[in-house]
């Protein structure tokens, strides 16, 4: 089971494209502590990251530099891909 779950994280990253803008530059890894911070109360309308990752029930997303910048500053970032 674990090497599954590995194996899915590397095939994303070798995919070396955004999971929400479909960019292939300068990809990193946006990560959550834990799935249930995406669920705050502080926040009222979740962004479109919060529910694709909730969607997957991941706590990572494979993102390039100007959407992962994006997040951190509050943002919202480019319509996500299904």
């Amino acid at each position: 089971m674990a090497s599954t779950k590995r194996n899915e994280l590397i095939h994303r990253l070798l995919a070396d494209c955004c999971e929400i803008c479909e960019s292939r530059t300068n990809i990193e890894v946006h990560h959550v502590r834990k799935l249930a911070d995406l669920n705050r109360h502080d926040r009222p309308d979740k962004p479109a990251w919060v529910h694709l990752m909730a969607k997957r029930r991941r706590k990572t997303l494979v993102i390039c530099r100007a959407c992962h910048e994006n997040i951190h500053a509050g943002r919202t970032t480019a319509p996500t891909r299904n």
